[in-house]
């Protein structure tokens, strides 16, 4: 890697594009030893302030977790993030992931965007009809629906889901008994 004109012996370095404009160092303990490798991140470090960058500096350390006066110096130059040794690239993955970008999981409503002036806010979904009608029952009603198309969405309808959904399964069925019995009673004192 080169900054400034000075040739930087690193393990690994990526740049962030768009909202991340991160630089982030590899930083191979086991393989090239503590010393030099936090003598070549301070010396990024001093070329980035040569250059007036303005970019973070983050430091991936693999292997022995650097400790004492040369976590310190680490420390003042940018973020470390000590992984370690990892058993498998799936290993690795996951203790990097806190630097990877979130993935959500496309949705029903993926489709939908309420910020382009759409006439319809709220898609003519299976989920939406559920939920604009146990609008009518209540806020207890709309949650308990919203939570079952969670657990739906999830898959995690097991055993004990089962028997909480037939309770509130029951609750629901009063509630609009309840309401349709005030219904009609409003009817009987009008007529």
């Amino acid at each position: 890697m080169e900054i400034a004109g000075l040739v930087f012996d690193v393990a690994g370095a990526f740049v962030g594009v768009g909202h991340s404009a991160d630089l982030v160092i590899v930083g191979d303990m086991a393989a090239n030893g503590e010393r030099k490798v936090v003598q070549q991140i301070e010396g990024i470090a001093r070329a980035l302030d040569v250059m007036r960058s303005q970019r973070p500096l983050t430091s991936i350390i693999v292997g022995p977790r650097p400790v004492g006066r040369n976590l310190q110096a680490l420390s003042q130059v940018g973020r470390i993030l000590a992984v370690e040794e990892a058993a498998d690239p799936k290993d690795l993955l996951d203790k990097l992931s806190i630097l990877l970008p979130l993935k959500l999981p496309s949705g029903v409503l993926s489709d939908y965007d309420i910020g382009v002036g759409d006439d319809d806010i709220v898609p003519s979904t299976e989920q939406s009809a559920e939920l604009l009608e146990a609008s009518n029952l209540g806020k207890d009603a709309v949650q308990t629906r919203f939570h079952e198309a969670l657990k739906r969405a999830l898959g995690e309808e097991d055993d004990d889901d089962e028997i909480d959904d037939s309770w509130l399964g029951e609750e629901l069925a009063e509630d609009e008994e309840q309401i349709e019995s005030e219904i009609h009673s409003d009817r009987d004192a009008e007529a």
